[in-house]
């Protein structure tokens, strides 16, 4: 398998409530996923080390939160996004365990807002549906969960259904 190019923080909180920490990305003319829910996250750069350091150099520029290598819990299995245009990128997710949700100072440039989502309402089937996303024909439907008016869809529902284990 080809080495990812991209790497994803999967912030898993554990008060007040299970949650993880989603982004809804700027919207932006070059960024296939603008306007989308995503992990905190981006391509590896030049001077990165490797893949965790780019989802941590990511997570502290889109979100302004530092964590260590320590917060780490798992690395897990490398994931195919697809494109609008172009070839698909490879992005490797990383999991990170905190106590507590913690507060988000996001780069404008990078993402408009952060939720905390529950995992309780990512479990949920009756939250999971076939819906027309932005961007999309409306008669183009994807699976997804609506948060806060906007349809977490694509990559990140993916990789949130896989890492939760959800069969839907």
């Amino acid at each position: 398998m080809a080495e990812p190019e991209a790497a994803v923080a999967i912030l898993h909180a554990r008060e007040p409530e299970e949650s993880v920490l989603l982004i809804r990305r700027a919207e932006r003319e070059n960024d296939p996923w603008s306007g989308h829910w995503s992990f905190p996250g981006g391509r590896r750069e030049p001077e990165d080390p490797g893949l965790l350091h780019t989802a941590l150099r990511e997570l502290e520029e889109e979100c302004g939160i530092h964590l260590g290598p320590e917060h780490l819990e798992a690395a897990l299995q490398p994931m195919l996004a697809g494109r609008k245009t172009g070839r698909f990128l490879l992005v490797a997710p990383f999991l990170f365990r905190v106590e507590g949700q913690l507060p988000t100072t996001l780069d404008p440039r990078e993402a408009v807002e952060a939720l905390w989502a529950p995992l309780t309402v990512l479990r949920d089937p009756a939250r999971h549906c076939l819906q027309s996303v932005p961007g999309q024909p409306k008669e183009v439907m994807f699976p997804a969960v609506e948060l806060n008016g906007v349809p977490l869809w694509g990559f990140t529902y993916r990789l949130i259904t896989d890492w939760l284990g959800l069969s839907l």
